[in-house]
């Protein structure tokens, strides 16, 4: 049977959800008041990382937290302004780093990650779009002994869960990236990743072969959804649209669409901040992220993209400079030869759960609208999985055991 399926939300995670369904044989519009990849998903840092095996909340984080919220430098910045609309968040985050469930968010984490080129496989053969994914690995990098101390611990998982590695002394981090700065003597390669070189382009492939296989694309804001006899009702600033499921995919305006029907979710957004660097004397062939810094620098098709940290100052205010010029510190100092005079800047709102895991399923009474959003600082990577588990919900067909731990629910 096929069914009318409406999906807000037109970034990575909506497009990766509407082409599945498409695939499937669905009826789709997909509605953004954007166009396709220009908001959040235009500037992550396009890593593709199947072995991310843990939360952002784990057992100990907390005693970092308040050096990084004093420090204006730190890879996570609280805006004062913003401390008491963020407080309930920032509890729930606290309690998430607990053990147990920390353990149970690293689950779900692994389940929606490790499968990440295998779920994507079809969608790149879909949208033609495999000249833009580059399976060449990924860099961690470190500046200090206690940095890669701290990585022991995750070295040690991903050799148990099996995962391909390589420790690098500073000699072999050279003959992989030879412009890395001298203050890098220790490294990981991660062989099985890798990264995609224009991921606002990603999108736009996948929405338009979704139009030309039959779907819509409509360029409308959401202001509200109704559920009747009929089956779901969206009402857009300018014209309506009747649909049998409503997928949400909306980032960090999603809860406004599902609270009329006593949903919500803990949604903090994180404000990520790129610089792109055109090339010039350096040419990077893989993803490196400088571990202690928490930034990442990646070969785009434009250029060398920065990225990097989460600020927490709500979606309202504009950029914070003082992000950019950080970012060209950073990039400078992990490549001493980078020219950032002529680098471009973007700001974008990472969708944040409290236990890193997004939302995923039907709304408890109204099945009708399926959540698929809150992705945080991996929706690239975890939008695959997404687009597959949400396909499944739509046909009655998922596996309702695993998306226990994605419910809302969860949080109640």
């Amino acid at each position: 049977m096929t069914r009318n399926i409406v999906v807000i939300g037109a970034g990575i995670v909506g497009a990766a959800c509407a082409a599945r369904l498409v695939m499937a044989g669905e009826r789709v519009t997909i509605i953004d008041r954007v166009g396709p990849g220009d908001s959040c998903s235009f500037g992550n840092a396009g890593g593709l990382s199947p072995s991310i095996s843990f939360p952002l909340a784990t057992p100990g984080m907390y005693r970092q937290i308040p050096g990084w919220l004093l420090d204006p430098d730190g890879p996570l910045v609280l805006s004062w302004k913003h401390l008491p609309a963020a407080a309930p968040w920032l509890a729930r985050f606290l309690r998430e780093g607990l053990p147990a469930r920390s353990e149970e968010a690293a689950k779900g984490v692994r389940a929606m990650m490790r499968e990440t080129f295998e779920d994507y496989e079809p969608l790149f053969e879909f949208a033609r779009a495999k000249s833009l994914i580059h399976r060449v690995g990924q860099i961690y990098v470190f500046s200090t002994e206690e940095g890669f101390a701290k990585e022991e611990g995750a070295i040690r998982v991903r050799r148990e869960l099996g995962f391909a590695q390589e420790i690098l002394d500073a000699d072999a981090l050279r003959q992989h990236e030879p412009d890395l700065a001298p203050i890098f003597k220790r490294g990981v390669l991660l062989p099985t990743h890798g990264h995609c070189s224009n991921p606002q382009r990603l999108v736009q492939l996948l929405v338009e072969a979704c139009v030309a296989a039959g779907a819509r694309f409509e360029r409308d804001s959401v202001v509200g959804i109704e559920i009747d006899g009929q089956g779901a009702k969206v009402s857009g600033t300018t014209s309506s649209y009747r649909a049998d499921h409503v997928v949400l995919a909306g980032g960090i305006w999603s809860n406004d669409l599902i609270r009329p029907f006593g949903a919500s979710v803990p949604l903090e957004s994180h404000r990520g901040y790129h610089i792109q660097v055109p090339y010039g004397g350096v040419r990077p062939t893989r993803n490196v992220a400088w571990s202690e810094m928490k930034t990442l620098a990646t070969p785009m098709d434009g250029g060398i993209r920065i990225a990097g940290t989460a600020e927490m100052a709500g979606v309202e205010p504009p950029p914070t400079a003082r992000r950019f010029e950080l970012l060209r510190q950073l990039g400078r100092q992990i490549y001493p030869a980078l020219d950032t005079t002529a680098a471009s800047e973007w700001m974008g709102h990472r969708p944040c759960t409290p236990d890193s895991l997004p939302v995923l399923g039907a709304v408890r009474g109204a099945p009708r609208i399926i959540c698929a959003f809150g992705h945080g600082h991996i929706g690239l990577s975890g939008a695959a999985y997404t687009g597959r588990v949400i396909q499944q919900v739509v046909a009655g067909t998922a596996d309702q055991e695993e998306l226990k731990r994605f419910s809302h629910d969860r949080f109640n």
